[in-house]
């Protein structure tokens, strides 16, 4: 094992945790920006989100008022279910996150998961994800929402490197007579075999797994692996240029 006489990040875990609590601080006077519980979803599907004053004033940067205009900035002439699920978000990646967030949340997606999880931009899908792995009331929202939530971040993490090669995101590299083999991986783990390794179905279906198991999640799980498995522009999609287009009949033909 190799020897590691200086860290990735100065500080160690304590200076990575308080960052993170500083991003948690919560938002002030909520309730002044959440709809009341039983608000009409379907009213709220039909209305647009207008321009918000472009003059507003804030005293208080933490006030969820200025994050809410922010969002409107956002979703200008957008549905306004999609404003009210992105302030019910912002409210609950914040500590203590409010109750009435939280089941106007999970209520969106128990009812309204298929519009939601097909008019989102994907950076609100990944925030969605990791709203559930937060405050999701089963396993299965927990589990799944923070799984698709790190798929999507390390693939974000991987791929935002890879682009410094200047080669196109859909375009595998020429492996050539695998040379790479004798570079050795972080931590001293065993290369994944490019060509008949199965890690990658492994992990994308423990996730569909997840996501199949649990109606409310479903429609979220569902969207964002589909992106994973039709997309060529990731680290999955390039992958399958690597792999033998026939052991891989072959492996699902043993079912």
């Amino acid at each position: 094992m190799q020897d590691i006489d200086q860290e990735n990040y100065p500080g160690g875990f304590y200076t990575i945790m308080h960052h993170l609590e500083r991003r948690e601080a919560p938002y002030l006077f909520p309730e002044k920006v959440l709809p009341v519980p039983d608000v009409d979803l379907d009213k709220l599907s039909e209305l647009r989100v207008a321009e918000p004053d472009p003059k507003a004033i804030f005293d208080n940067r933490r006030d969820a008022s200025k994050k809410l205009h922010s969002l409107q900035q956002e979703f200008v002439g957008q549905s306004q279910l999609l404003l009210t699920h992105a302030i019910c978000v912002a409210l609950l990646r914040r500590a203590p996150a409010p109750t009435q967030a939280r089941d106007l949340f999970l209520r969106l997606w128990s009812e309204k998961g298929a519009v939601l999880a097909g008019d989102l931009p994907v950076r609100w899908l990944i925030s969605s994800a990791t709203t559930f792995a937060d405050h999701g009331q089963t396993i299965e929202q927990r589990l799944g929402g923070q799984s698709l939530s790190l798929l999507f971040d390390l693939i974000k993490l991987h791929d935002s490197e890879r682009r410094v090669s200047l080669q196109p995101c859909d375009k595998a590299f020429d492996i050539g007579r695998e040379e790479h083999d004798q570079l050795p991986l972080a931590f001293d783990m065993p290369g994944y075999s490019l060509r008949t390794g199965d890690l990658d179905r492994t992990l994308l279906a423990r996730l569909w797994r997840y996501a199949e198991n649990d109606p409310v999640l479903r429609p979220l799980g569902f969207r964002m692996l589909k992106l994973v498995m039709y997309d060529p522009r990731s680290i999955f999609g390039r992958i399958q240029h690597y792999k033998n287009r026939n052991s891989i009949l072959d492996h699902v033909s043993e079912f």
